[in-house]
């Protein structure tokens, strides 16, 4: 990666860190429910990127964690 393309990276991170604090804030402001829609996405996205690189160690690890959080609260 040269330098321009380095940077174009570093400023899309930086976006997207600006667009999900604003987005988890404004969920937040609106209540628990709209703050776990919120963080559901944010989660289903990052697998959904990893999978269609071929990587399904991400969704895999979010499918066991919801499985536990399940197996924990369901009871």
């Amino acid at each position: 990666m040269n330098a321009a393309q380095t940077r174009a990276a570093q400023v899309r991170a930086a976006n997207q860190a600006e667009h999900y604090n604003t987005e988890q804030a404004k969920a937040a402001e609106r209540g628990p429910l709209h703050l776990i829609t919120f963080w559901q996405n944010v989660c289903r996205k990052l697998a959904k990127d990893a999978l269609t690189n071929g990587d399904p160690t991400v969704a895999n690890a979010l499918a066991s964690h919801l499985n536990d959080f399940y197996q924990r609260h369901a009871q």
